[in-house]
């Protein structure tokens, strides 16, 4: 059987096809939170994408067989709207369960997708065709085919209202023209599910495109660091080197380098960082102190937490803190996180305002990120708004002299991040251990406070509070060391 799962997955990547098919064992054993947390976002979404169908029955049932079963007794019996329909062809060997599926007057069916991105995506196009023709294998004529999105305008106010959370977009046109190519891709894939071994599938662009593969342990096991792929190559670039069996970054020739990259590529083939220490020395004559380095963690989700909210904006409810008062001195270090399940802003913006003073710089990594929350928490509270402006106004953002190519060493593998930098520009210290392991501080909090999940004991409270305590506090502690680091250069 081919599911539309299984059609999808073939698009990005026949090997993945496979692999998922005749070895699950080398899938990871549980999601991890961020895709958990994307699968239940998506649940959520689906339930109240469901309310705009008052009269709606579901086909749900816990084996495939009894999905099946259901869905086709609630057609037998006339249900003009079902949830979770599934429908299996063992003649075509497709398979699939839509979302929705909607009668109308003439007695065809209206298909409906869940989706909770904020836009059509294309991926999302073969999806829906995939469906379509299942529905039709089964005997229904679908007559439009849609897909529903959240509406990222909406802002909540009390109760959420499907309505506006929500919008509904037609794709008919869009499927019925991906339908004349799908016929051969369908025979493809089938044709992959009967090889006996996995099929050689080169390794280009589709890793990562449109979705991260759990695959990826396994296929890039052989890959040196650094690579080809971590030049930002294009895919014909790619092709070409693979055709020369190059893989190793430092045998490529420099012309196929693109110039974001060029001084990563020096100092690979240099073995050595590429620094630029007068022009470091420049930047860092911009400061002023007192310096605070500071960082926010945040959630967000397709639903909005609170009200005055939108889908997908972020909330900040934690912060570190790390004051320098002057060259020398000791650090200090302040730290707030929200635990109750309220809107965190107000609370935050009050901690946040009696430990940055009006004068000295502020440090951010990224800092793109760090102003438009405090651009966001000015709109929302109008007695703050001062306080923020002039933070965003003193704002420096530490990245630059690394993503700018002022200090490059081969070891960031080509990227700023500050999980790259740091371990080697301060070996001393490390993220290993910090990320909880249930996920990142934006996957815990909305556990910690209740938001999510089932209730904790306080001794779990307790353990998750302090790991996410720790893991922002190391967020700055970081860009303290790197400074250094970057002082000592331009010295």
């Amino acid at each position: 059987m081919l599911t539309k799962s299984d059609f999808t997955r073939f698009l990005q990547c026949p090997k993945a096809l496979w692999l998922n098919k005749y070895r699950k064992d080398l899938l990871p054993e549980e999601p991890d939170a961020q895709l958990q947390r994307r699968f239940d976002e998506g649940f959520e979404v689906e339930e109240q994408a469901y309310r705009l169908f008052p009269g709606g029955m579901s086909a749900h049932a816990e084996e495939i067989k009894d999905q099946i079963a259901k869905t086709k007794a609630l057609l037998a019996e006339g249900t003009k709207v079902i949830f979770q329909p599934t429908f299996s062809d063992f003649k075509s060997g497709l398979f699939c369960r839509a979302d929705i599926i909607k009668q109308t007057k003439g007695g065809e069916w209206d298909l409906y997708e869940v989706k909770s991105a904020t836009d059509i995506k294309d991926v999302y196009i073969p999806d829906v065709a995939f469906q379509k023709e299942c529905l039709e294998d089964a005997g229904l004529k679908v007559k439009k085919v849609f897909v529903i999105v959240v509406n990222n305008q909406y802002v909540r106010k009390g109760a959420i209202e499907p309505k506006k959370l929500l919008k509904i977009v037609e794709v008919t046109a869009e499927a019925a023209d991906y339908a004349k190519a799908m016929a051969g891709e369908m025979a493809e894939a089938f044709r992959i599910l009967r090889l006996k071994k996995e099929p050689a599938v080169r390794i280009l662009r589709q890793c990562h495109n449109p979705y991260d593969c759990p695959f990826i342990g396994y296929c890039w096991k052989g890959i040196p660091t650094p690579s080809i792929y971590d030049a930002t190559l294009s895919e014909a670039n790619l092709n070409a080197l693979l055709d020369e069996g190059i893989i190793k970054l430092g045998d490529v020739p420099e012309a196929m380098i693109p110039k974001s990259k060029r001084k990563f590529y020096q100092s690979v083939l240099a073995g050595e960082p590429q620094m630029d220490r007068k022009a470091i020395a420049e930047w860092i004559k911009k400061l002023r102190y007192p310096l605070y380095f500071l960082d926010y963690e945040t959630y967000s989700s397709a639903i909005p937490a609170y009200d005055g909210y939108r889908p997908y904006q972020q909330i900040p409810f934690q912060y570190s803190l790390h004051v320098l008062e002057k060259p020398g001195a000791k650090v200090k270090h302040f730290e707030h996180l929200a635990t109750d399940n309220a809107d965190p802003v107000p609370a935050l913006a009050k901690e946040l305002m009696g430990q940055i003073g009006p004068k000295g710089t502020v440090l951010a990594w990224n800092m793109a990120f760090e102003k438009g929350r405090n651009s966001e928490m000015a709109v929302r509270l109008p007695k703050c708004a001062k306080f923020f402006k002039a933070v965003n106004a003193r704002m420096l953002d530490l990245m630059v002299p690394i993503r700018s190519g002022l200090y490059v060493h081969p070891d960031f593998v080509g990227s700023a991040s500050i999980k790259a930098v740091l371990p080697v520009m301060a070996p001393e210290l490390s993220y290993d251990g910090l990320v909880t392991e249930d996920g990142a501080a934006c996957d815990d909090w909305p556990k910690l406070v209740g938001l999510l999940g089932a209730p904790m004991t306080p001794a779990e409270r307790a353990t998750m509070k302090q790991r996410m305590l720790d893991y922002c506090r190391m967020d700055t502690f970081a860009m303290v060391r790197i400074l250094e680091e970057l002082g000592k250069v331009a010295r």
